[in-house]
């Protein structure tokens, strides 16, 4: 007899505030080879303008819940810094933000350009 494998995924939830206040839940499985921004992107949120390089902060979204993610790299912080609507706190570029589970739960509001 052939042994069943358990092919489940892990599944996470993102919370989402766009630009209008108009709240979203999205539950999506962990691709650790994906970002934030690619699930937003597939849920067709319009960001991504530079194709995850942080160079337009078309991602640029705040961190509305108390996760750790990963610090910010030079092109982030860069980046961040030119903005007129940056909040040291909680503003993040989230196509440098990698997906993986730590991320369940999280609760982004998209920034206004």
């Amino acid at each position: 007899m052939e042994k069943s494998k358990d092919f489940s995924l892990e599944q996470i939830t993102i919370y989402i505030i766009d630009i209008d206040g108009e709240k979203y839940t999205i539950n999506t499985p962990v691709n650790k080879n994906a970002t934030l921004m690619d699930v937003l992107q597939e849920h067709e949120f319009p960001m991504g303008n530079c194709g995850g390089m942080a160079l337009c902060a078309s991602c640029h979204c705040y961190i509305k819940s108390g996760h750790k993610l990963i610090s910010q790299n030079s092109d982030e912080e860069n980046m961040l810094d030119q903005l007129h609507n940056s909040n040291i706190d909680e503003s993040r570029l989230i196509c440098q933000i990698p997906l993986d589970e730590s991320l369940n739960g999280i609760k982004i509001q998209i920034a206004k350009n």
